[in-house]
């Protein structure tokens, strides 16, 4: 997570500017963006807690899919925009 944080930030910064978002409104969302992470991380461990194995679970399957989603829709899409290479990453995603 602290790793992804900073690249997501600046990948969500640059898509602010490019819509002509104003400054200000700019700051504001992406530090609410930024205050998310350590936010999840503290309810989590609260949940874990005092969670039983069934909501970890069911936590951890949720996180899982929403990851599956997010690769399924937003980015396995826009590789293909680009048909150079095709084979390659056809390859690459049959074989994981």
């Amino acid at each position: 997570i602290a790793l992804h944080q900073p690249a997501e930030s600046i990948a969500l910064l640059v898509a602010f500017l490019k819509s002509g978002m104003p400054k200000p409104e700019i700051v504001k969302f992406l530090s609410i963006f930024s205050c998310m992470g350590p936010i999840g991380v503290a309810i989590g461990m609260a949940v874990n807690d005092f969670a039983t194995p069934v909501v970890d679970a069911t936590m951890l399957a949720v996180v899982a899919g929403t990851f599956v989603y997010v690769g399924a829709t937003e980015v396995i899409p826009e590789e293909w925009e680009d048909s150079e290479h095709k084979w390659k990453k056809f390859l690459a995603l049959i074989s994981g």
